[in-house]
């Protein structure tokens, strides 16, 4: 198969390397507008890796590229995932994407028109953790409440925060002040982040972990509608909550601007420098803590996930989680194995016996998840 990589970050790389090393896959090419990170990744990505400069928010020229492949990887920010979706949607693309959207899901009448496939939110969370839940509620027969709890963190925290960025502090701050969606009493809510902090512990060595409410249901909310209880809760070490809501409650996340130093300023820019400083610093090498549950009267199914940063390879945990999982599931596609048109969930598109052959996979990598654990 030939595929191609939209994005050669921290993700994208991961991607094009692992698809590279596929016997199944012939061809990767990677595009991005960052030249020395092209550069970098077609140096170190082997013989089937090849790198195209290109502006992927040109919806004709990017659609024009996309339909030389059979399947795509989309790993790109946000800002520049939309104009890349619409494009693929005119080519008729098959894509993995590992952003999450909701507009996205107002994209599937274009992708079926042009015979295409968008799989939304396939990385790790979201990805991963709602194809475990959907697969966990099957076989405690039809699961009434689920949780998604997961998190990367630093293997070594230091203080005063105990995290170090995996990715943008934009991003990280809007975990903290963005309403995260969940279903209580059946019916879908909006709950502040940290109104409903909880302890959550792990077999040694992890021990004692927290946990709040983020907006990381993604296509869960379309797909297990009618759940009394679902919600996903980012995992952070103890006392980070209680440092980010004191900057919080503080006011450093304000976009109102204030005066200061002769001009007026908004803090939640200011916020954004410091910290994303800040939370640069320390031993790079992290660990993924991921765990889902699914209920029913009387049973319940639970998934484990712990993973950490690659000493042999310099790969991130994060990287390795969530880049190895789109990989697994875009090579699923381009095979035929995971098919159909429009706008497919994750847990819709790897259901049934092809979550094995994703945790066999994942396993083969050395991402190991343990489970289901069902108990009555």
């Amino acid at each position: 198969m030939k595929a191609a990589v939209l994005g050669s970050g921290l993700m994208g790389s991961v991607i094009s390397r692992d698809l590279a090393a596929s016997e199944a896959v012939d061809s990767v090419t990677v595009a991005d507008l960052d030249e020395v990170r092209l550069d970098a990744l077609k140096r170190a990505g082997g013989r089937k890796l090849s790198v195209e400069p290109r502006d992927l928010k040109d919806r004709k020229g990017t659609a024009d590229f996309l339909g030389r492949f059979d399947v795509v990887v989309s790993a790109l920010p946000h800002g520049v995932v939309h104009p890349a979706d619409l494009a693929a949607s005119d080519a008729g693309a098959k894509v993995v994407n590992i952003a999450f959207e909701d507009e996205q899901m107002e994209l599937d009448g274009a992708f079926r028109k042009s015979g295409g496939l968008l799989i939304p939110g396939c990385g790790l969370a979201p990805g991963l953790g709602g194809i475990l839940l959907a697969h966990a509620s099957k076989l405690v027969g039809g699961a009434s409440e689920g949780h998604i709890l997961v998190g990367g963190v630093p293997q070594r925290p230091r203080p005063p925060f105990g995290y170090r960025l995996v990715f943008s502090v934009v991003g990280l701050v809007r975990e903290y002040t963005d309403e995260a969606r969940v279903f209580r009493g059946g019916r879908l809510v909006r709950v502040s982040p940290f109104e409903d902090l909880e302890t959550v512990d792990f077999p040694e060595p992890i021990g004692r972990m927290e946990a709040f409410c983020t907006d990381g249901l993604a296509t869960l909310v379309y797909t297990m509608k009618g759940m009394e209880v679902l919600d996903e809760k980012t995992l952070r070490w103890p006392g980070h909550v209680e440092k980010m809501k004191l900057l919080m409650d503080s006011g450093y996340f304000s976009r109102e601007k204030v005066p200061a130093g002769g001009t007026e300023v908004a803090p939640l820019e200011v916020s954004w420098a410091v910290l994303g400083r800040k939370l640069a610093e320390g031993d790079p090498k992290d660990m993924t803590v991921m765990r889902v549950v699914a209920k029913a009267p009387g049973k319940a199914a639970v998934y484990d996930l712990v993973d950490r940063f690659d000493e042999k390879t310099g790969v991130s945990s994060m990287g390795r989680t969530t880049g190895y999982t789109a990989s697994i599931v875009a090579q699923m596609v381009g095979k035929g194995e995971v098919g159909g048109q429009g706008v497919v969930a994750p847990e819709t598109a790897v259901a049934g016996e092809r979550v094995g052959s994703l945790l066999s996979e994942l396993s083969r990598r050395g991402v190991k998840v343990s489970g289901p654990g069902s108990t009555v």
